[in-house]
């Protein structure tokens, strides 16, 4: 076996590269389904503000399995690390020995490593923890639980007003006078929500950056679905974006939902996705959307949970210091 650089530009690297993916997440997370490989490749080359660094581990020219490490411009100290090994080549150590070549090679930047993972219940997560997490001394820095709504058989309520406030719901980009704004609820969507002991901190979305997340939606087929409740001053107060899958068969997602600190208490954050949720079942090919959000976050778990979302999965989020000489 060789470990060496896998190249994002080299289109038949990219493919396999796209089929061990699918094939290990596919074997630990059951009725998965995955994006396009057109779409995947996409997000992988995409000019976004993130370095995506990706290592394989080779059988002459057999890809077995792949790890990234992942940093964004404005958060230069984390690295996230995620590793795919194809199931006929699972515990054999290929996987540790990727995951070390990516924190070799990090970026000099970077003070921490970060991870997630999904499984179905949280037993699963413990043993992924215990048999590889643990060796390679990452920790479970916080869990979250990924809901499911099904449109096709729970009746949402009826988009409501609330008062001192307008709603407005718009597709494939908000209006320009409102993406600075956006974009800094954007970047506080991390750090106000409860994250355990990620304490994450803000990272503003510029309107440039903006943009060209909604180019790289669109470009893979998807619809992007944002509502705000704006204040009688004419400010964004509460902002949430569902992205409509351009599959039916995989669920849409809701990116992100956050009410500011003044605002909060009026239910703002219930019809901002009512909102989205409304649009979604006007387009008429959306039936299921998933959701997550950290296990403490009471007020958004409660919320999902009078929508009608159910428990589908669980996401635990690993992290460990970067160890310098």
């Amino acid at each position: 076996m060789q470990i060496r650089p896998l190249n994002i530009n080299d289109d038949q690297a990219m493919s396999a590269a796209y089929s061990v993916e699918c094939a290990a997440t596919r074997q630990a997370r059951p009725g998965w389904e995955p994006l396009s490989q057109e779409a995947k490749i996409l997000a992988w080359r995409a000019d976004n503000g993130w370095r995506n660094h990706l290592i394989g581990a080779w059988d002459g020219t057999k890809l077995l399995g792949f790890a990234a490490g992942m940093n964004a411009v404005d958060t230069p100290e984390t690295t996230w690390v995620f590793v795919w090994v194809d199931p006929n080549h699972q515990k054999t150590g290929i996987g540790t020995a990727l995951v070390r070549a990516v924190e070799d090679t990090t970026q000099d930047t970077t003070t921490r490593f970060v991870s997630s993972a999904y499984r179905s219940s949280t037993k699963e997560i413990d043993d992924l923890a215990e048999r590889f997490s643990a060796p390679l001394g990452y920790t479970v820095a916080t869990t979250e639980t990924v809901v499911e709504l099904d449109l096709s058989t729970v009746s949402t309520p009826r988009p409501i007003q609330v008062n001192g406030y307008d709603l407005y719901t718009h597709l494939n980009g908000v209006p320009d006078h409102f993406r600075e704004q956006v974009g800094q609820i954007k970047g506080l969507v991390d750090a106000e929500a409860p994250n355990g002991e990620l304490d994450w901190a803000e990272s503003p979305v510029s309107p440039a950056e903006y943009a060209s997340e909604i180019e790289l939606w669109l470009a893979q087929g998807h619809r992007v679905i944002e509502s705000i409740a704006v204040s009688s001053e004419g400010n964004v107060a509460a902002w949430t974006c569902l992205l409509a899958a351009a599959d039916e068969n995989r669920p849409s997602q809701i990116e992100g939902t956050l009410v500011l600190a003044p605002h909060r208490g009026q239910g703002l954050g219930a019809a901002v996705k009512l909102a989205s949720l409304d649009q979604a079942r006007r387009l008429g090919d959306v039936k299921k959307i998933r959701t997550s959000s950290d296990d403490e976050n009471v007020w958004m778990r409660a919320i999902n949970s009078r929508l009608g979302f159910h428990p589908v999965e669980t996401e635990a989020i690993f992290q460990k210091a970067r160890v310098t000489d």
